[in-house]
């Protein structure tokens, strides 16, 4: 009895898990995991592609958001990336779902208006780690997980930040 009742637990567990998760999640996931040798393109048209679904969701479906979050952590970009070419890439004007970001070629940064008395600081690139410091504090970097030209995502092993090329941002608050 006591068994059954173990296994019972455990399959409810389980459903409510992947309830969390939608349908594209499990599907990129599977397709994914099924390459028997990825490359850094595979990482990068996988990544882009929970970006994408990301967007399709609303504050309201949090645990969906948050289950994809947990897999684009899982899939930074490789250390050994050209950060000549990542620079370049940054420099422009970026949205996130609070304000824009504008990255300068000098490694200079502000935020919400294009403006030295603006929140702002210095950024730089090193491997595949971010740096954005702020006048008042120095950053300890984190970690690049998609930089194309019109997705930037970053962050910790928990928590992505989103960032997208341009005046508008995608997503559905």
């Amino acid at each position: 009895m006591v068994r059954v009742a173990t296994l019972l637990a455990a399959i409810a567990i389980a459903g409510a898990a992947d309830a969390a998760e939608p349908k594209g999640l499990r599907d990129a996931r599977r397709h994914f995991e099924a390459l028997k040798h990825p490359t850094e393109i595979d990482r990068v048209r996988y990544v882009t592609r929970l970006v994408r679904l990301r967007e399709s969701f609303t504050r309201a479906d949090d645990k969906i958001l948050e289950a994809i979050d947990a897999e684009i952590v899982k899939h930074p970009m490789p250390a050994a990336g050209d950060t000549a070419v990542l620079r370049k890439r940054l420099v422009g004007r970026w949205q996130s779902p609070r304000r824009p970001y504008f990255y300068h070629a000098d490694g200079t940064w502000a935020s919400d208006e294009d403006i030295p008395e603006s929140t702002g600081g210095t950024w730089h690139i090193e491997g595949n780690k971010f740096f954005q410091d702020y006048r008042e504090k120095v950053s300890a970097g984190e970690q690049i997980i998609l930089l194309t030209s019109t997705d930037f995502v970053y962050g910790t092993d928990r928590i992505p930040y989103y960032l997208r090329r341009g005046t508008a941002f995608p997503w559905r608050y």
